[in-house]
């Protein structure tokens, strides 16, 4: 049986369970069989978690959750370091280090002489930084690098398109610019309708098109379209939720509920 790490130093004490838990003598069986690979799931677990308590208003008592699932996804990065550390390739304090060092040189107006007196210029400055560093190690730099293709498809789409339009690459500025962008969400979703009487590959590349159109839609009205549509997948579950508790005793019997019936279950849960 080991001690628990118990001093004034919490990350310490962070780093020294991380280590407790890999101990081939004493450690824990399951930690012992994970990978990186293995652990990649639990990240995306971890840091969606995190999320939605971010989503449901943090402060007062939510703090309690906030704290919890903030501790969850730092303790991913400490294993992950763990792990390196084990083969000798690097540990938590090179980690620390490596992005201390990056966020420094990448803050210039904070570090420097560079000015950037609003968002947008601290933006430009970024990308020009990161274009710097992209040249050094390739031959051919893209300013789209940097965008996880494993990445939810709709919050990587408004992810390219605000990429993009960094270097110029967007519709114009102001209502012009909304009104473009919303004839263009127009124009695709007609496009699907005539693919759908064509096959069944065009309408999805279509599909993905209007979807892609939709994401630039949301980002120049300053929405997060990955947050809105789980906004939107939440507020459909807490209606159908209500209807089912309405509903209940006639699935139970098996009974065919009518569209009209539905209808009017769902008008009803919308009030609610």
């Amino acid at each position: 049986m080991k001690n628990p790490p118990q001093t004034a130093d919490a990350v310490a004490d962070l780093l020294a369970v991380a280590r407790d838990l890999r101990d081939k003598n004493g450690g824990c069986p399951w930690d012992l069989e994970q990978t990186h690979a293995s652990l990649a799931k639990h990240l995306l677990e971890e840091s969606s978690e995190l999320i939605e308590v971010i989503e449901k208003g943090v402060g007062g008592e939510n703090d309690v959750e906030f704290k919890e699932e903030l501790g969850d996804v730092l303790f991913q990065v400490v294993i992950h370091a763990q792990l390196a550390a084990e083969e000798g390739r690097f540990n938590f304090n090179d980690v620390a280090r490596f992005i201390a060092d990056k966020l420094i040189s990448r803050h210039p107006h904070v570090y420097g002489d560079a000015v950037a007196d609003n968002p947008d210029q601290v933006l430009k400055n970024w990308e020009a930084i990161k274009a710097r560093e992209r040249q050094k190690k390739h031959n051919r730099p893209s300013y789209l690098d940097g965008v996880p293709k494993a990445m939810a498809a709709l919050q990587r789409a408004d992810r390219l398109g605000e990429k993009a339009a960094r270097i110029g690459f967007d519709w114009p500025k102001g209502e012009a610019g909304r009104q473009a962008i919303r004839a263009k969400v127009t124009e695709e979703l007609r496009e699907l309708d005539e693919a759908i009487g064509e096959n069944t590959e065009r309408a999805r590349e279509e599909l993905g098109d209007l979807l892609f159109a939709v994401a630039q839609y949301a980002r120049r009205l300053g929405i997060d379209p990955e947050g809105a549509l789980r906004g939107a997948c939440n507020k459909f579950e807490k209606r159908f939720r209500a209807m089912e508790t309405v509903a209940a005793p006639q699935i139970a019997a098996g009974k065919e509920i009518s569209a009209d019936e539905w209808d009017i279950l769902w008008n009803t849960a919308k009030k609610s």
